[in-house]
């Protein structure tokens, strides 16, 4: 196989660029992806059932910070500022991924679509468990949501994290993933990219749940709980579907229009 051009220079996010590239293991995921991905659930699954068994202690937290934050009139728009940052930068690593090929595409589509079904997974939750907010019962805070609106886990925190975890597994391919293989396509990050594609990520995602607990919305469990959902479903989504993904974006791109749209050349 020939390697790609050295002389072509190199954008951030992946500096192989080869966009005909299709790894070997791309189709059907195997039986070990699939058991990485359903460990990436259980363990999603253990955090949210240990989240609501220190619903107590949790309500305690709650009710001592909320005192002091729950006024506070910037907490609602740092929560909703947060997140949508963090939709602008998966929006720059789509872009950014057309210039890394069809792993690199493939890779950000999935974890986009795992994205998605962490906020479903996250309103199922939430419908299934029915927990009261503690600014029904507990305390008085500026902005409650509305009965029926219920508590856990965080939808706001398992969004946020599901977008972080998508920012970092498209848009910073040298991070490897726990229990997974570095993808073929990736290469030693600079500092500067892991600021942009790692650190910046995670920090609004921690901030946007902090900012849900301060504004008196959730309870701390609530928190821990919807960010790990939005983790582990992105990260499973991605394990399972980015090898079918890379083949079928491979195919799309037979078709020329397609494959313009998918799949830049370098700059």
């Amino acid at each position: 196989m020939s390697s790609p051009d050295s002389s072509r220079p190199a954008p951030v996010l992946d500096r192989v660029l080869h966009p005909d590239d299709t790894p070997p293991d791309a189709g059907a995921p195997r039986p070990h992806v699939t058991t990485r991905a359903l460990a990436w659930l259980g363990g999603a699954a253990l955090v949210v059932v240990l989240a609501l068994l220190l619903r107590g202690p949790s309500e305690g937290l709650y009710v001592a910070l909320t005192a002091r934050t729950g006024d506070l009139p910037w907490t609602g728009l740092v929560a909703e500022g947060g997140v949508l940052v963090l939709v602008a930068l998966c929006g720059v690593v789509l872009l950014r991924s057309r210039h890394g090929g069809h792993v690199a595409v493939a890779t950000t589509l999935t974890a986009g679509v795992g994205a998605v079904l962490a906020y479903g997974a996250s309103e199922l939750v939430k419908s299934v468990v029915r927990q009261p907010r503690g600014c029904w019962e507990l305390v008085e805070v500026a902005h409650c949501p509305p009965a029926g609106d219920w508590s856990f886990p965080s939808n706001h925190t398992a969004i946020a994290f599901a977008l972080a975890t998508a920012v970092v597994v498209a848009g910073a391919p040298a991070v490897r993933l726990l229990g997974g293989r570095t993808p073929r396509h990736a290469v030693v990050a600079r500092p500067i990219d892991v600021v942009l594609w790692v650190v910046l990520p995670v920090a609004l995602a921690v901030v946007v749940g902090a900012a849900r607990v301060a504004q008196g919305a959730h309870f701390p469990h609530d928190v821990v709980a919807g960010a790990a959902v939005g983790v582990g479903v992105v990260v499973a989504t991605t394990l399972v579907l980015a090898g079918p993904g890379t083949t079928a974006v491979h195919a799309a791109c037979r078709v020329d229009g397609v494959r313009r749209l998918l799949v830049a050349r370098p700059f």
